[in-house]
């Protein structure tokens, strides 16, 4: 099969079952790998779906600029998005997030701005988000799809990533995590298999540093992507049964556990989900399915702790 361009190869990652950090005693694990998704991440799959909806719209025209506050996988989606169509992007991160993150941007052709980090991931987002608004107050060419606000955001995993599970997984799910950024995979994919099996469980997951939603205090930590310090609106916050904090070092030991006992490389915030879900699965015990994603690739992260002394 010929695809007419890269965008149209957008997911149908695989599901795969994790074997040797798995006890005996709990339930099955089987992870989403999305750093084998077009662009590295599940954030591709966001990026394309609040893009066309806009063009759809009208709102996004040939001398459009696309600009976007992110922590990082968002960002590198958008300006894959605008490579593809054409479009200036502009990209607008805080200045803690992994130089791999930074310099993909640049490298699809888009613009960063970066916004410094002073130890308080959320202010530091809400200064990214206000410098977009101001710029598309100010040019009217300027469009910000705001991926926090975005439903087209949750639309993604509803209609696509959350029918990919169901598919794959081909039978019962008793339990699914995830991490807390825009809010936008919880929401969609929760939704759908929840629709499916109104017993399962679902957790949401925090950093340690940044646990909004259990009332913690707001700081800076490791697991991009996650954790930026807000309550998106576009999350269901009646989808999801408990929550499950984890600390750096958890997610660490998790990602690199997972390279080297699975085979799977991917990033920090992976490490974050399956440490939930393995928590998940010896609460659920033998006999039953939890299923997370693995939002992107390791490759962004040489630069952060996960590489540290290798």
């Amino acid at each position: 099969m010929i695809y007419d361009n890269i965008l149209q190869a957008l997911g149908h990652t695989p599901i795969i079952r994790l074997n040797r950090m798995v006890s005996p005693e709990s339930a099955e694990v089987l992870v989403k790998f999305e750093g084998l998704n077009v662009g590295g991440s599940i954030k591709t799959r966001t990026a394309y779906n609040m893009i066309s909806k806009a063009e759809r719209e009208g709102r996004i025209k040939p001398d459009t600029i696309i600009v976007e506050p992110t922590s990082g996988n968002q960002g590198i989606g958008l300006a894959l998005v605008g490579a593809v169509k054409g479009y200036r992007t502009i990209i607008i991160m805080p200045d803690s997030v992994s130089e791999e993150r930074r310099k993909l941007v640049h490298h699809y052709g888009a613009e960063v701005i970066l916004i410094h980090d002073a130890g308080d991931i959320g202010a530091c987002i809400e200064e990214c988000l206000q410098t977009a608004l101001r710029m598309e107050r100010e040019d009217p060419k300027v469009y910000v799809p705001q991926q926090f606000e975005n439903p087209n955001n949750t639309k993604a995993h509803k209609h696509h990533t959350a029918l990919e599970i169901l598919e794959q997984v081909a039978g019962p799910i008793d339990g699914f995590c995830s991490g807390i950024g825009t809010g936008g995979t919880i929401t969609g994919i929760g939704e759908v298999l929840k629709s499916q099996n109104p017993q399962m469980e679902i957790w949401a997951v925090e950093p340690e540093h940044a646990a909004i939603l259990s009332g913690g205090a707001i700081g800076t930590h490791l697991q991009m992507g996650i954790g930026d310090g807000l309550i998106p609106a576009i999350l269901n916050r009646e989808i999801y049964d408990d929550i499950y904090i984890v600390t750096d070092e958890e997610a660490l030991q998790t990602a690199k556990d997972l390279s080297r006992k699975e085979g799977i490389l991917c990033g920090i915030s992976s490490g974050t989900n399956v440490a939930a879900a393995l928590k998940l699965a010896e609460k659920l015990g033998p006999g039953k399915t939890v299923v997370t994603v693995l939002p992107d690739t390791a490759e962004r992260y040489f630069s952060t702790p996960l590489f540290e002394n290798e």
